[in-house]
């Protein structure tokens, strides 16, 4: 059973349940995932838990529970209030949105622009985003920066990267350069309440994430499985990609990769603007990246299961391995198939699943 509440996100505590009618999130890899939730405060108990102090945009979010764990946090950002209908509802973005609001400084106020840059050496390319992350909460007034986020030690490697100040990037502007580089993590924010106490927390990570085995067998008679839905997309393949990097007419640096093997298909071109690179390993890595992610029709898997049922929200890890077997598809096999979950989404009564294939 799911429950619903309402949290300080200045002390991340306070915590007040909050009877939802309706309520709807999700958590994806790399990105984020909002939902909302609707309240009918004509009911007086209701009206008595839902007022100002517990839905107040940014100042509180909402966290669902399922069985005593946290399984989606979202800051509140809009509340639409309808009289006539008795409603109040509220639309909320997880941690994802606040991450694009902040930048890589390492002076924050009028000075940020000839401040001195944010310099990472030596580090792999996980330990690049923690600390891209741990900069977007160092900052003053240290009680309005700083997140309640656990994220792990460094660890040395070969990888680098130097933010300056007068670009203003985002945090989720640079992890996202680093997990769409060649051999980039995966990224996840995991929701928890922290050692079973009154107080959330996130736990970040990043890495090559791919705990978790789910199996289904969505040909068998009582099978949980429902709304199964395949979808194979070529509009974004290429076969030859230029990366364009910093310069400017003759002077822009542009590295390319291309692979014309695996496929019959006619040759298709695509440039893609990475500015920010100054690094022309870095612009090769980023351009290898992105014809590797769209060298083939991409597939994705979607279906959806009941909310209580045999595998629950707070059973699911994202990146995690999906055991699905299934007939009936033209572009899929009959029998078993392994496929990454890289998203859900739910609501009172479903978790929907997204997943793409593994190994080809």
């Amino acid at each position: 059973m799911l429950r619903y509440f309402s949290v300080s996100t200045s002390t991340w505590a306070d915590k007040v349940e909050l009877p939802a009618f309706d309520f709807s999130g999700g958590r994806a890899l790399n990105s984020s995932v909002g939902g909302s939730a609707t309240f009918k405060v004509n009911d007086p108990f209701v009206a008595e838990v839902v007022t100002v102090e517990t839905i107040s945009p940014l100042e509180r979010m909402l966290v669902a529970e399922e069985d005593g764990n946290a399984v989606y946090a979202g800051l509140i950002l809009d509340v639409d209030e309808d009289l006539d209908a008795g409603t109040v509802t509220v639309s909320h973005q997880d941690v994802w949105w606040l991450l694009a609001h902040r930048y890589l400084l390492m002076a924050r106020g009028a000075g940020a622009p000839s401040g001195a840059p944010f310099t990472l050496t030596s580090k792999t390319l996980e330990t690049i985003a923690f600390r891209i992350v741990a900069n977007g909460m160092d900052g003053d007034p240290a009680d309005r920066y700083e997140l309640p986020l656990i994220m792990n030690a460094d660890v040395s490697g070969t990888e680098s990267r130097t933010y300056e100040g007068f670009k203003f990037i985002t945090v989720e502007d640079a992890l996202q350069e680093i997990i769409k580089t060649e051999g980039g993590p995966d990224v996840d924010f995991d929701t928890q309440w922290d050692n079973g106490t009154e107080t959330f927390r996130w736990v970040m990570r990043a890495g090559a994430l791919t705990q978790g085995l789910w199996e289904w067998d969505a040909t068998a008679p009582e099978t949980e499985v429902f709304g199964a839905k395949l979808r194979t997309n070529a509009d974004k393949v290429t076969n030859r990609v230029y990366g364009g990097g910093e310069g400017s007419g003759e002077d822009l640096m542009v590295r390319s990769a291309e692979s014309f093997s695996g496929s019959t298909a006619p040759a298709i071109e695509r440039f893609e603007s990475y500015q920010e690179m100054h690094s022309g390993g870095q612009l090769q890595g980023r351009t290898n990246a992105d014809l590797a992610a769209h060298n083939q029709p991409t597939q994705q898997f979607t279906f959806k299961i009941p909310v209580g049922g045999t595998v629950k929200l707070g059973d699911l890890i994202l990146g995690g391995t999906c055991r699905v077997k299934t007939s009936g598809f033209r572009f899929l096999d009959a029998g078993w198939h392994d496929w990454r979950l890289i998203q859900y989404d739910f609501d009172r009564t479903w978790i929907t699943m997204q997943m793409q294939m593994i190994g080809g």
